[in-house]
């Protein structure tokens, strides 16, 4: 959808195709469509480089070695991500870390320890790579778009988007997919 959405708006409104809005209502799409063009599905995923919570070591979402990669962008005090990573640790243990998985979680706000503590009291703090940008440097909500969390992306081993917005209930089923496409147009060369 997103991608149909940045192509209508880029080669209709954009080319004053769309007479019936007004300035206003054009510069909303404009501006919608932009935020989200950098990170449809299918596309290479942006650069997230954001210190570690933990080592202050800064981390690199595109240095992570693995057939997946998970970024999620939560708040250790919003309800939604207090149920929700719990279910994806469940998730990973049972299914994600066996195919080759990993994890990058982004605080989104929050003081330290309420961060540290939320992911030590859901024993997140050793399995998965969490970070937080206090001083907000990284840019990963321009790049991804985050408005709300949870906000969770799945990449494939070169970091090109195969999902996004997702939850514990639909990543392992969009990584199968994608699996099978990749198996597709392996079997379609030969």
């Amino acid at each position: 959808m997103d991608e149909a959405f940045v192509y209508i708006v880029e080669n209709y409104y954009m080319k004053g195709e769309a007479f019936w809005l007004t300035n206003d209502e054009l510069s909303k799409y404009l501006d919608r469509a932009q935020k989200i063009a950098p990170n449809v599905i299918g596309n290479k995923a942006p650069e997230v480089k954001v210190p570690n919570i933990f080592t202050k070591k800064e981390e690199s979402m595109l240095d992570i070695k693995a057939n997946y990669t998970l970024i999620v962008f939560y708040s250790p005090t919003c309800g939604h991500c207090q149920h929700e990573l719990p279910l994806l640790d469940s998730l990973y243990d049972a299914v994600l870390k066996s195919k080759g998985v990993k994890i990058m979680t982004v605080a989104t706000e929050g003081e330290e320890k309420a961060i540290t503590d939320f992911l030590t009291k859901n024993n997140l703090d050793k399995k998965w790579i969490n970070c937080w940008d206090p001083e907000h440097v990284g840019d990963w909500r321009g790049k991804y778009d985050v408005y709300s969390t949870p906000t969770i992306y799945l990449m494939d081993d070169k970091k090109i988007i195969r999902g996004k917005r997702l939850d514990h209930s639909n990543i392992a089923s969009v990584i199968d997919m994608a699996e099978r496409k990749a198996k597709d147009k392996a079997k379609n060369k030969k």
